[in-house]
């Protein structure tokens, strides 16, 4: 048994073991509802165009009345023995009738409590600013419906992949079949001295060349099968299979001037780059109100509460004799409080011209009109790339048709070929080299109708991706 061989019995083993964990049979729709529920790139699409929904309401709240709630609590406490405090916390100055040898302890507390409404009267910036954040909206939106498309068409690519690579291993396996019979015969035939010992070596090297390409065809077949599970973001252990085998779809039915009309009019990634396009124009608007005045209104009120104690005020008194001797009596200690509160309220208006900034919004205006000009651009270059996949897409899908009507011709005339030509050489009228050539003209014809279909589906698909027509 050669290396190869070895290989694919390996693989052969290794699918048994995976026997216990049925796979996932999907059809074609079955596939595209899984992927665009669970698409990532849809998702993230989603909350993109979240995200520009909060980017419209923080534009329209900067321009709606705010209303602040304010609030201001002081607490001070002096211990003074002369009757004048300058700079009392929250009260300010202060007057105290004390005498000699006096003293007071000073507890005030101040609370404010109060509300702001701050008003935007004029502003020139509100309706361009308003108008790009609803354009990029609105683009995020049509990107949106771009990201349906593309994911559509990517689950559709990934599917006929598998199709395709699940269609050639058994052309592989057909072949190797037939290799493996014209070696038994070059062999039988050799034993009774009828065939060289070249023709041996070549059915060997035929068979060989079988096992390799049978190899490959399964390695891509599960790359492929691994491919549509992670479009459909499914879990690493789930395995998937393709339910629907490779066969042609319904031909594309509209000519190619109407595909490129259709994929012009309705196509919501041009429409996404206009909207962009539209809020760069919003936002040089924008900028040029940055030289532009701006008037504002403010109307402010609160309550006011003090609370002033003297829990504690000493003074001691002196009695003079007359014969000019001072007698100092006990210390008198009284205390006393005092509150009140006031209300007040008050408005401005504020009027703001900008006079000179650097040239900051000189500079502000030139970068958005050049960017407003490079949207222009962007939608030019879409426009022109979007025609050249309509014609390529159209062109191929035109191609395939003859292409797999040729290779079933080619598969019928292929087969009776090989037939014939092991029949000639088993009665010794050809040489294996006929032969040879007879059975590689046939896996190719089956690789090729296979190709065709693949292109043939893959193009429709690509111009559904295109025009947004889906049967």
């Amino acid at each position: 048994m050669s290396a190869l061989a070895a290989v694919i019995l390996a693989i052969a083993d290794g699918r048994a073991a995976q026997a216990a964990t049925p796979p996932l049979v999907l059809s074609r729709q079955q596939a595209l509802e899984l992927g665009l529920g669970g698409s990532l790139s849809l998702r993230a699409q989603v909350l993109t165009v979240e995200e520009n929904q909060a980017l419209v309401g923080m534009a329209r709240s900067r321009f709606l009345p705010k209303l602040d709630l304010i609030a201001l609590g002081t607490f001070a406490q002096v211990n003074t023995d002369i009757g004048f405090i300058s700079n009392l916390p929250t009260i300010g100055d202060l007057n105290l009738n004390l005498g000699g040898d006096s003293s007071a302890l000073i507890n005030n507390t101040f609370v404010n409590l109060g509300l702001i409404l701050t008003m935007p009267l004029l502003d020139f910036g509100r309706g361009p600013l308003q108008q790009a954040a609803q354009a990029d909206l609105q683009a995020a939106r049509a990107a949106q419906e771009e990201q349906q498309r593309r994911t559509r068409f990517e689950i559709l690519s990934r599917y006929f992949s598998a199709q395709l690579s699940a269609a050639q291993i058994p052309v592989w396996e057909s072949s190797l079949g037939i290799s493996q019979r014209l070696l038994r015969d070059v062999n039988a035939i050799r034993r009774v001295g009828l065939a060289p010992r070249i023709d041996t070596f070549q059915a060997e090297a035929l068979q060989q060349a079988d096992l390799q390409g049978l190899a490959e065809a399964q390695a891509q077949h599960e790359i492929a099968l691994s491919g549509l599970a992670r479009v459909l973001n499914l879990p690493a252990e789930t395995r998937v299979e393709t339910g629907d085998p490779l066969q042609k779809d319904p031909a594309w039915s509209y000519s190619l001037g109407d595909s490129i009309s259709q994929a012009l009019e309705q196509r919501p990634a041009l429409e996404s780059l206009i909207q962009l396009q539209l809020a760069q124009r919003a936002k040089v608007q924008l900028a040029r109100a940055g030289r532009l005045p701006s008037v504002g209104l403010l109307v402010g009120g609160g309550i006011s509460g003090n609370w002033l104690d003297i829990p504690n005020q000493s003074a001691t008194p002196n009695v003079s004799a007359s014969n000019g001797a001072n007698v100092a009596l006990s210390t008198i200690s009284t205390n006393g409080s005092a509150s009140g509160s006031f209300t007040d309220w008050g408005a401005a208006i504020a009027v703001r011209q900008p006079l000179y900034d650097g040239g900051l919004t000189r500079e502000s205006i030139a970068l958005a009109q050049r960017r407003a000009a490079q949207a222009e651009i962007t939608i030019q270059q879409a426009q022109q790339a979007i025609i050249q996949s309509v014609e390529t897409w159209f062109a191929t899908h035109r191609a395939a048709a003859p292409q797999s009507t040729a290779a079933r011709a080619a598969i019928v005339v292929g087969e009776r070929s090989v037939q014939d030509g092991l029949l000639r050489y088993r009665a010794g009228l050809t040489p294996l080299t006929e032969l040879l050539v007879a059975q590689r003209n046939l896996q190719i014809a089956r690789a090729a109708e296979a190709s065709a279909i693949y292109r043939w589906n893959l193009s429709r698909a690509a111009l559904e991706l295109e025009t947004g027509l889906v049967r």
